[in-house]
């Protein structure tokens, strides 16, 4: 039964990589390969295995839903009433900063709520200063964030 487990893991494993070189190349290559004729000329030199290492992290990016960076926790409370002060407190940031998204999450025992997403920790550091008017307790920690944005 073991020999099953390590054949089907190797079998997944090989499918994954696979599927990581099929995806087509990132806009950007395709942007900077594009000449438009109102600007000047690019010429992209790099070897086939620097598109491949670019596309495998492509891929893993896509994988973790985001990249490693930054979010400030405005929110950490257990306990009865603790998920209906997390949401009231959402609800409030979203009010204060209308341009920042808040995100509840439940980490046992506690519910939390992260708001921003912040490429680097200089970022985040002058965003916690405003938002420590409201939220003395704010602290950085470290995250996924969602890149859409």
């Amino acid at each position: 039964m073991s020999k099953k487990r390590v054949f089907l893991g190797f079998i997944i494993l090989v499918l994954t990589f696979i599927g990581c070189f099929a995806q087509e190349k990132p806009q950007i290559l395709i942007n900077l390969a594009h000449n438009d004729g109102r600007s000047g000329d690019i010429e992209l030199i790099q070897s086939e295995q620097m598109e491949r290492l670019l596309m495998m992290q492509i891929a893993n990016n896509r994988q973790q839903n985001g990249i490693p960076g930054y979010r400030i926790l405005i929110f950490s409370q257990s306990g009865q009433a603790a998920r209906q002060r997390a949401d009231e407190a959402r609800v409030s940031f979203m009010r204060n900063f209308p341009n920042m998204e808040a995100y509840p999450e439940y980490n046992l025992p506690n519910f939390q709520v992260f708001v921003g997403d912040f490429r680097t920790k200089t970022e985040a550091l002058r965003e916690r200063k405003n938002i420590e008017k409201t939220y003395p307790r704010a602290f950085i920690v470290n995250a996924i964030i969602d890149i859409s944005k």
